[in-house]
């Protein structure tokens, strides 16, 4: 995974993510259409709103979708279908 940080904007409540600048748009576009408020700065970063458990999660699923190797994502799908399996799903039924 490409490195991404965070750094907490105590005065706004907000965060700033130093994103890789090629990803960031498309990220902030994702973030906007899943409701939490995003902006890209000027100076390159993302600034965005995380209020809750959930926002900060679908950040975090947001980021990784877009920066992480196509091998990463492809381990997680595996790693989600073995629990799946052992759980007792079965083709496409989730239990």
């Amino acid at each position: 995974m490409n490195s991404v940080s965070l750094l907490p904007d105590l005065s706004s409540g907000s965060y700033r993510l130093d994103i890789p600048f090629g990803e960031r748009w498309r990220i902030c576009r994702r973030l906007l259409e899943l409701g939490i408020p995003s902006v890209c700065t000027g100076d390159g970063g993302l600034q965005v709103e995380m209020n809750t458990l959930l926002a900060a999660l679908q950040v975090r699923s947001v980021i990784r979708q877009h920066t992480a190797r196509r091998q990463e994502l492809v381990q997680g799908l595996e790693t989600c279908w073995q629990l799946n399996i052992q759980a007792g799903g079965q083709d496409g039924q989730v239990a």
